[in-house]
């Protein structure tokens, strides 16, 4: 399916995201926290944009310590999620379809599929760092998704 690709403010889109995820965390006793340090203007589908964002803060959501906060922060072309849970053992096969670590939380094991291939699709860079101290999912965004006449 090719989407139509818009510039779009990485800020703003966080925003209304954390926004539509705050009711959830607090009905699931955790809480979002989103620090922009800057815009950050894309070229890119809204469609996959928003797939890839909303599949990070449901499963930060699902996979985080009950009354923690996930911090979801943009500086310069990178953007973290954070989260404090169990540590992922294997950080690879988090990618790949129908595979879960935890089989007692819900979901069928595709969203992470999902974002590695439009990641794939967009050169978006992909790390995940994981220890007893939490899990950082961290997006680096290429310069040719940049919008260098619109950002800021």
């Amino acid at each position: 399916i090719k989407y139509k690709i818009e510039h779009l403010s990485l800020k703003s889109f966080l925003q209304d995201r954390v926004k539509y995820f705050e009711l959830i965390a607090q009905t699931q006793n955790r809480s979002l926290y989103l620090e922009v340090a800057n815009d950050l203007i894309i070229d890119i589908s809204r469609i996959e944009l928003e797939r890839l964002i909303d599949n990070n803060i449901s499963n930060a959501i699902k996979y985080s310590e009950i009354d923690t906060t996930i911090k979801i922060s943009l500086e310069g072309n990178i953007l973290k999620v954070n989260s404090k849970g169990d540590k992922i053992k294997d950080k690879d096969a988090s990618f790949k379809r129908y595979i879960r670590e935890n089989q007692s939380l819900g979901g069928h094991g595709i969203g992470l599929s999902i974002v590695k291939d439009i990641c794939d699709n967009y050169d978006i860079q992909i790390e995940v760092n994981s220890s007893e101290n939490g899990t950082t999912f961290t997006y680096i965004f290429p310069d040719n998704l940049i919008n260098k006449k619109s950002s800021l």
